[in-house]
This record gives C-alpha cells, structure tokens and sequence, in this order.
C-alpha cells in the first residue's frame, strides 16, 4: 500500500523552502532611492542580504554616512530593521519598516516616536 500523505508533506516542505529562496535571492542585492528634502535631491542606497538568519547589510544616506542594519527581519514581503546613527554629540536609533513588491522596496522610518519619510528604492543594475 502506497502512502502518499508524507510524500505531499515532503514536497509541501520543498516549495516552502525554495520560495522562501527565491524570495532571498529576489531581494538581496543593492537598492537605491532618490530623497528630496526642501530643494535638495540625494541619493540612499540599501545594500543588503537576505538569509534564513535574517537581513544585513547598509543603508547609507545622501550626506554619507553609512549605518549597519541591525534586527533586520524579512516576514512575507514585510521588511523591518533598525539602524544607530549619529546625532549631535550622541547617536539615536531609527526603526525602518515596509514591504518588498513588484522590484520595489517601500520604506517609512521612525525615531524618538516621530515618523520620516517614505522612501521608495528601486534596484540598481549590476
């Protein structure tokens, strides 16, 4: 008698598994987004690496400082991570939350309780 249940779970377990790699490889790599603030354009650029470990990487800002993503999680198509950066004589954290879709990623941050800018990254070619 032939059991078909555990080979149904077994491949359950193999397309779970290779869309959560597809989905890894779909969103590593480096992002860039164009930020205006009054009459000054820049440039962000996410570099970042998604694993069964969770998500690192940079982010880097228009005035250039580069920050380390820490906590970084990537849950469906949510993404959210934290990064420390400078502020004055000391440093404060900002929390970045949003979602991975159709080659965009769409990220909102927030620190000391108050909400910044969206910002919309497209992946860079390379």
């Amino acid at each position: 008698m032939f059991r078909t249940r555990p080979v149904v779970h077994t491949l359950t377990i193999l397309i779970l598994t290779l869309s959560a790699f597809a989905q890894e490889n779909a969103s590593s790599g480096s992002w860039m987004a164009t930020l205006t603030k009054g009459n000054k354009t820049g440039t962000a650029t996410l570099n970042m690496t998604i694993s069964s470990a969770g998500v690192t990487g940079t982010l880097s800002d228009p005035s250039g400082q580069v920050w380390h993503i820490e906590n970084g999680k990537l849950k469906g198509n949510q993404l959210t991570f934290d990064v420390t950066a400078r502020e004055h004589a000391g440093t404060k954290n900002i929390h970045f939350f949003g979602q991975v879709a159709d080659g965009l990623i769409t990220l909102q941050n927030e620190s000391h309780g108050k909400r910044g800018q969206t910002m919309s990254f497209h992946r860079t070619k390379g």
